[in-house]
């Protein structure tokens, strides 16, 4: 018996240990699996970033420049608030210029925090970055999808080429295949803002859908606007108009019915200003969904790594798109127009922040 034991005691230890490792990165839960999935069954090693508290947390973000960001940071803020293991929160903005991003991060190192958040322009001035940090043990999450091109510890994306092709796809099947389009992107050289437009231009390759004009909005509702006024005023004609965020749509949105101008299908995003400013107008439209609460998401990869939790290399947020028929389901009345959804944020904080 003792010679049973002996044998099977190497045995149960090992399985011991196997087996937590292997489940562990699915027991960590960053945000509903409607909202997040995994997209490879690659796991972080257990306890490669375990670290005792206090924990000092690192983020460079690109820019501002929108409601969403602004929310999305919120949301970061209020999940990092509320983790007593998090003695500091640094965040940083680029102001969308790689040379700040660069002297960001490097200050961020020089701090010694102990996990880098990172949202980067663009995956040319991110990947030194993140080496930098990786090859001083320092664990990375990163906003984006780029596989091995980078060495992030995690990647959670969102939008992308799936929100360009969601817009693509429907102003495809509302003109029936030909039209004249209008392309209100983004911020130029920002590779989220390519790859909505390469996901659009996809979607409608093959068809008789022909873009005569394209400008940078730059996600802005005010330069959205004006563009948008521009282009009206300028008679040009238009069958449908693709839009690389929703703040550029509803500000479109008021400058047809500021001039007459009957409106247009229009593309827009899940955003509760766009939600009313749609049903108001009863427009044809659709709302891909970019949400938030990623912001949520990155504080609790990037606590879980230094707690020594095992997460998959990667995660994509794909929800399907809002239609006209689920408009009355996603408006909050009680809610003011930069409200984004859905939202990680709890009920009364949602009616602090965005209370009408």
């Amino acid at each position: 018996m003792k010679r049973l034991l002996a044998l099977l005691s190497p045995l149960a230890l090992a399985a011991s240990l196997l087996l937590p490792n292997a489940a562990a990165a699915s027991d960590v839960e960053l945000l509903p699996s409607d909202l997040l999935t995994p997209t490879t069954k690659e796991q972080t090693p257990a306890n490669q970033y375990k670290k005792n508290a206090p924990w000092r947390v690192g983020v460079s973000f690109a820019g501002m420049g929108n409601t969403w960001i602004v929310q999305m940071i919120q949301e970061m803020r209020f999940e990092a608030a509320r983790n007593k293991n998090i003695a500091e929160f640094i965040l940083v903005e680029a102001n969308w210029k790689p040379a700040k991003q660069v002297a960001d991060v490097e200050d961020l190192l020089a701090k010694k925090i102990d996990v880098l958040i990172m949202v980067p322009i663009s995956q040319a001035v991110g990947m030194p970055l993140i080496k930098k940090a990786a090859q001083q043990g320092i664990p990375v999450v990163t906003l984006g999808a780029y596989g091995s091109a980078t060495m992030s510890t995690t990647e959670i994306s969102a939008g992308g080429e799936v929100f360009g092709k969601q817009g693509g796809e429907y102003l495809r099947k509302v003109l029936n295949g030909k039209g004249n389009i209008w392309a209100f992107r983004g911020i130029a050289g920002v590779d989220e803002e390519q790859l909505r437009y390469d996901g659009f231009r996809k979607a409608i390759a093959g068809s008789n859908l022909k873009i005569t004009n394209e400008v940078f909005g730059d996600w802005s509702y005010a330069k959205g606007k004006q563009l948008c006024e521009n282009l009206v005023l300028s008679g040009q004609p238009v069958d449908g108009i693709w839009f690389s965020g929703a703040d550029m749509t509803r500000a479109c949105m008021d400058v047809f019915k500021e001039t007459g101008k009957p409106l247009v299908p229009m593309t827009g995003e899940a955003n509760n200003g766009f939600l009313r400013a749609w049903k108001q107008a009863n427009a044809n439209s659709v709302a891909p969904v970019f949400t938030p609460s990623l912001g949520a998401a990155f504080v609790r990869a990037a606590t879980s790594l230094l707690e020594g939790k095992q997460l998959y290399r990667s995660y994509f947020s794909t929800p399907e798109p809002i239609t006209r028929d689920k408009l009355d389901k996603y408006i909050r009345n009680d809610l003011n127009e930069a409200y984004w959804m859905p939202s990680s944020l709890p009920e009364p904080k949602l009616k602090e922040l965005f209370h009408q």
